[in-house]
Formats: structure tokens, C-alpha cells, sequence
């Protein structure tokens, strides 16, 4: 009787350090894909600067400075707006 009741116990130990190593694995599975979506949001944060400056810049000789930083934001704007409506859209 001793035994069985230890062979349970065993098996079940068994099985917890199965379930703990599976867990394991997934939780840095989970934590290398939150490491790249940070350093992916970084760099596309940089992007979008980027590619504001360079909007602004272009539109100096055609506009006042004011209307070009206007412009600008507008158009930053609606790709932040659009981005937010695809995400929100995709997560249902």
C-alpha cells in the first residue's frame, strides 16, 4: 500500500517538473518575442521621425515653415490613426 501511495507521488512529481520545464520554454519563447517587437517598435519610432524630418524638410521650399510642420503632423497623424485602426480591427 506504502508503495503505490509513493509511486503515485512519484509520478506526480514527475509530471510537475514535465509541466515546469514546458512552461519554461514557452515563457522564453514569450520574453525573445517581446525582445523584438521593443527593439522593432524602437527602431520604427525612429523611422517615423525620420521620415517626418524629411517630410518637413521637403516642403520648406514649397510652403511657409509653419504650414510644412502642419502638414506634417497631419499626415504623421492619419498613419498613426490608420495603424491604430488596424490594430484594434485585427485584435477581435
Amino acid at each position: 500500500m506504502r508503495e503505490a501511495i509513493a509511486d503515485v507521488f512519484i509520478a506526480g512529481l514527475e509530471l510537475l517538473e514535465a509541466e515546469g520545464r514546458s512552461a519554461r520554454r514557452g515563457l522564453i519563447r514569450a520574453a525573445g518575442g517581446v525582445a523584438l517587437i521593443a527593439a522593432g517598435s524602437v527602431l520604427l519610432i525612429g523611422a517615423v521621425a525620420l521620415l517626418a524630418w524629411a517630410m518637413v524638410t521637403a516642403l520648406y521650399p514649397v510652403v511657409a515653415a509653419p504650414l510644412a510642420r502642419l502638414l506634417t503632423g497631419i499626415a504623421v497623424l492619419l498613419v498613426a490613426g490608420g495603424l491604430t485602426w488596424v490594430a484594434s480591427s485585427t485584435g477581435r
